[in-house]
């Protein structure tokens, strides 16, 4: 093959990458290495390809030739560690990313995603520290910095004053969330508690952009969310496992009300620690604004936590609020309408049609595809405010004030966003706009 026409054919299957025409790069790709077995880029480049169509043997294949033919060659390295991550074997990524970094010692992606395998594998002290080698070589990283940010929602590093971010994340841990037995959480608690949280982030973190809206409780169980989201938009079949899950869900009017709820999950004791979440609603399928969820596995576990938070919320939180029991998630009713009907005198819900099944089995063929989230070590999310949680806690504010939450006010009315936030509220602005009732 010629040279201009090698640099056509590449040129074309780059593009069909870009389109995310996979299965038609692949076959591209084919023809270029059918002529050209030389070049370590072309091989990358088939890695690649195979690994967005989870053809995770090939893809470690395709990487391997390509740094068979250039053992310096960084970004075949660096991407047969990507293969191993996501097939979840953390051990071996930790060791292709370790000789990256022998070669390339300035490497800042190399050394986020080294942090990235070690967080997956349990090994957090030196998962922080490399995120703050890659921030090192790259200030302006922002993965990096979110990732740290991540680790310090599940653990605590003995030494706080390694970095900004630990360091401001210690400092917030010291601030008591205001809730005290047999008392209701007043407007005032909630305005003295953010301020004294924002003086922390002002004095070391001014600014920092943050696109994360929900604030989690969560235990080590693995709900699995990914892959069922992946049959359903797939197959627009609900999954089975989805016909047991149901979730206690509040919606409140204020964003000091949705802080006061933030606190209550905070607290909130229960036998299983479900998982729970407090979140604004920017799906613009979606009705509501603010938001929290509690998980449940079947109605009757969701109806007793129901009892529970009603009587907490009525002693904590005097406004309007409402709370509920829902089935699985809100794509699954507005596609299937009688799924989120509950009777809870008869418990006849709408049942698993089993046809399904062969969908759920084209998905999970792919047997590695979710091998990363099954073999993650999970830690159960730290009590008390994070610098996580503040920074969510200043996204909300800015959506309360577009919103026309005037209570946002108490709160910060020079408030400002990420771009991604911003976006996200100016679509469900769009909605609420055309009059939809929320």
């Amino acid at each position: 093959m010629d040279k201009v026409a090698n640099k056509e054919k590449i040129s074309e299957a780059v593009r069909l990458i870009n389109n995310r025409s996979y299965k038609e790069a692949l076959e591209c790709l084919k023809d270029i290495i059918s002529e050209n077995k030389t070049d370590p880029k072309i091989f990358n480049l088939y890695g690649i390809v195979q690994l967005q169509l989870n053809k995770m043997d090939e893809a470690i294949i395709s990487f391997e030739n390509s740094i068979q033919l250039d053992d310096k060659f960084i970004q075949g390295y660096n991407n047969l560690g990507n293969v191993y991550v996501k097939s979840g074997k953390f051990k071996k990524a930790i060791e292709i990313y370790n000789k990256v970094l022998s070669i390339k010692p300035d490497y800042s992606a190399g050394y986020n995603n080294l942090a990235s395998a070690q967080n997956d594998l349990g090994e957090f002290a030196d998962s922080i520290k490399n995120y703050e080698n890659a921030l090192k070589h790259d200030p302006n990283f922002n993965a990096a910095k979110n990732n740290i940010i991540q680790v310090l929602t599940f653990y605590s590093p003995k030494n706080a004053s390694e970095n900004v971010f630990t360091k401001s994340n210690s400092e917030l841990q010291q601030i008591e969330i205001p809730y005290k037995k047999n008392h209701e959480i007043l407007d005032n608690e909630v305005i003295f508690f953010y301020k004294k949280c924002k003086e922390i982030l002002d004095r070391n973190l001014k600014d920092f952009d943050f696109h994360l809206s929900q604030i989690w409780r969560s235990n080590t169980i693995n709900l699995g969310c990914n892959r069922h989201f992946e049959i359903f938009d797939k197959f627009k079949v609900i999954p089975e496992y989805c016909f047991g899950c149901f979730k206690v869900q509040i919606e409140l009017k204020s964003i000091i009300d949705l802080i006061k709820l933030y606190f209550v999950f905070d607290k909130l004791n229960l036998s299983k620690n479900n998982s729970r979440k407090c979140m604004i609603e920017l799906r613009e399928n979606a009705t509501g604004t603010y938001k929290g969820l509690i998980y449940c596995s079947g109605v009757d576990e969701a109806n007793l936590i129901y009892e529970q938070l009603s009587r907490i919320l009525n002693e904590k939180i005097k406004r309007e609020i409402k709370v509920g029991v829902k089935r699985g998630c809100t794509e699954y009713g507005i596609e299937y309408p009688e799924y989120k009907i509950i009777d809870k005198e008869s418990k006849d819900f709408m049942s698993y049609n089993n046809d399904w099944k062969e969908k759920e089995e084209i998905i999970d063929s792919n047997t590695i595809k979710y091998a990363r989230e099954k073999s993650v070590n999970r830690k159960p999310t730290i009590s008390g405010v994070t610098l996580n949680d503040i920074l969510i806690i200043k996204n909300w504010i800015y959506y309360a004030k577009k919103i026309g939450d005037v209570d946002y006010k108490k709160l910060d009315e020079n408030i400002f966003a990420s771009s991604q936030i911003e976006n996200q509220t100016s679509k469900k602005l769009k909605y609420l706009k055309k009059g939809i009732s929320y």
